[in-house]
């Protein structure tokens, strides 16, 4: 967590360090808890001096993030939450929009949950279009504009979540996974004392 302006940017500094890098393309405060706006201004600096290309930040709510950006004078490239077809953040992608934010999914998979990688909407969806049902909930994300960052180590698996091009889910589809929805993580509870606890008791940079 950054408590402090001083601790963000030797943070970003020692990161550039141990990546051999003379700047980042993308700097990101990880939660919206601790001293945010102190880490924000100095991500600003940082990203004046060119040390960052562009700054933004992850898991920031609706409210969250609207504070940040009408308060700050560089507002956020884009805002990094848990995005997937059983958690659709329609709220946080409707204010970004407005605001001009870039929404990046991290967990597009939701962690495995809900049988994703056999879900029998999703693996319908996929026969259509001779898709997986891994390559259906990337392309579903993308159609809404979504950055997707999924995750694998397997060569294979990476290759597949890159070929989602070759195909476009029409209305229909859109529509049966829009009701896939539950409207909230299974993952994290951000609004939990207990998540706010853990996430100041961790330290990334003393």
């Amino acid at each position: 967590m950054c408590r402090s302006s001083a601790v963000a940017r030797t943070a970003l500094e020692t990161s550039l360090d141990k990546l051999g890098l003379d700047a980042a393309d993308l700097y990101l405060i990880h939660q919206p808890f601790g001293d945010y706006y102190g880490a924000w201004r100095a991500m600003e600096k940082a990203a004046d001096e060119g040390l960052a290309r562009a700054i933004g930040v992850s898991n920031f709510d609706p409210a969250r993030l609207t504070d940040l950006a009408l308060n700050a004078r560089i507002v956020p490239a884009v805002d990094q939450v848990e995005c997937h077809p059983f958690f659709q953040q329609g709220p946080a992608l409707d204010a970004m929009r407005e605001l001009g934010v870039q929404i990046q999914a991290w967990g597009p998979f939701a962690e495995g949950q809900h049988g994703i990688f056999t879900h029998p909407v999703l693996t319908q969806i996929g026969e259509k279009h001779g898709a997986t049902a891994a390559q259906v909930a990337l392309r579903w994300n993308i159609q809404r504009g979504v950055v997707v960052l999924p995750k694998s180590v397997n060569a294979e698996r990476i290759q597949a979540n890159i070929d989602v091009w070759g195909f476009e889910l029409d209305d229909d589809d859109m529509a049966a996974i829009a009701a896939l929805d539950k409207g909230r993580s299974e993952i994290i509870d951000h609004y939990a004392a207990a998540t706010a606890r853990m996430l100041n008791g961790m330290a990334i940079h003393d």
